[in-house]
């Protein structure tokens, strides 16, 4: 299940494009838990590249370093196990 949010929370099926960098990309995992997916730059000298996705849930914040640039488009598993292996 993938979908978008924009400010005003009005939700809508993701489907990639420029105008989609302004919203979280939210996907659900197996258990039910919602994570908003955001690519960012990380100018920080800490940080092992220039941009990273991050991925936040009520629970857990999880910082993803090397990833496809059509994360969008992958399923909730598929972007989720990009985390795990980081």
């Amino acid at each position: 299940m993938s979908w978008s949010v924009d400010a005003n929370g009005h939700v809508f099926p993701a489907n990639g494009g420029a105008a989609d960098e302004e919203y979280p990309h939210i996907v659900v995992d197996r258990s039910g838990v919602e994570w908003a997916v955001r690519e960012v730059e990380t100018p920080q000298p800490w940080a092992r590249a220039a941009r990273c996705l991050v991925l936040n849930s009520r629970e857990c914040v999880r910082r993803i370093w090397r990833y496809p640039s059509h994360w969008r488009k992958l399923d909730a598993d598929a972007l989720l196990q990009l985390g795990i292996a980081d």
